[in-house]
């Protein structure tokens, strides 16, 4: 299972690093990330503009982002230039969702949203609630994450604990539904 995983983030990542010398542009009026303001933290879901991780389809990431292209069986889609930054998409492939034991009806669907601000954002500026941990993967010694339940994370250098991407992914309980090992994000 190891192995599958470690193929499955190599081909993600060569799918993503593919399409992102081809960048699209398309521009959105809407808030940068899924939080909802409280009085005293954010509240945090792993929604992005209305796209949630296996439940949002391919098609509706492509007309959120002002695209004609068919992401459905795209392994990645972007990155896109959006309104306060750049979004990239990860789907799950027909490959993806075998290899997850994922059922049928969640072919096509968005999988992952990685979302690249263009402003600055530090860490002591997230007012994040109780839930988040830190979490080091082993072969990323340049940043960490910050990581909850709900499918959110941070992903934040070690030398300046600014944000480098917010990540939106199924949520750990639709995680264990599925046969995916990772250590922090997918």
């Amino acid at each position: 299972m190891l192995n599958k995983t470690k193929l499955l983030s190599v081909i993600i990542v060569m799918g993503w690093l593919a399409l992102a010398a081809s960048a699209q542009s398309a521009r959105l009026k809407t808030p940068a990330h899924g939080a909802r303001a409280s009085a005293a933290a954010t509240v945090v879901r792993n929604t992005w503009r209305g796209l949630t991780p296996l439940q949002s389809s391919a098609a509706a990431a492509a007309q959120l982002v002002g695209t004609d292209a068919d992401l459905s069986q795209a392994p990645t889609g972007g990155p896109y230039k959006v309104d306060g930054g750049e979004v990239t998409f990860s789907f799950l492939t027909p490959t993806l969702a075998k290899m997850y034991h994922a059922p049928r009806t969640l072919f096509g669907k968005v999988f992952t949203i990685y979302f690249t601000p263009s402003e600055r954002m530090e860490r002591a500026d997230l007012k994040l609630g109780g839930g988040f941990k830190v979490c080091k993967e082993l072969q990323a010694s340049s940043y960490y994450y910050l990581v909850n339940d709900a499918g959110v994370a941070y992903r934040l250098r070690r030398s300046d604990d600014m944000v480098e991407a917010i990540i939106y992914q199924p949520s750990r309980a639709e995680v264990r539904r599925l046969a995916v090992n990772t250590e922090c994000v997918f």
